[in-house]
């Protein structure tokens, strides 16, 4: 039987016009393929951590882990085939995260200020 909307000549139902009838189904090899790509790029996280690279060891470090970040983000959580919104909402989720990160970095960098009163901790070696 034809919805009400239909047979009024409106076209969609009113579910469809507000987007309410649209979800995407992944198929479950999307997921096992991005659990087999995770589990190679944890092998080659234990790969890298063993090469003495210097300091490139943190830039090709922090290289695999943004990749399976994006992995798990636009997969797992399924943001790749979102709407727009979600897309947003992911984003400023992320460029919160580099706020604080850049917050935390600045304070750590930073020396610490002598308190009145607060003696150097004992070197216990002695």
């Amino acid at each position: 039987m034809a919805s009400e909307a239909t047979q009024h000549g409106h076209g969609d139902t009113h579910a469809d016009a507000h987007g309410a009838g649209h979800h995407h189904i992944t198929p479950p090899s999307v997921y096992v393929k991005t659990f087999i790509a995770l589990l190679l790029l944890m092998v080659a996280t234990i790969v890298a951590s063993k090469i003495n690279l210097g300091a490139a060891n943190n830039a090709i470090a922090m290289l695999i882990a943004i990749v399976k970040a994006a992995l798990v983000v636009l997969l797992f959580m399924q943001v790749k085939s979102g709407t727009k919104l979600i897309w947003l909402w992911a984003g400023i989720g992320f460029v919160w995260f580099l706020l604080m990160f850049g917050i935390t970095s600045d304070y750590i960098t930073r020396g610490w200020a002598p308190v009145a009163g607060w003696e150097k901790p004992h070197d216990l070696r002695k």
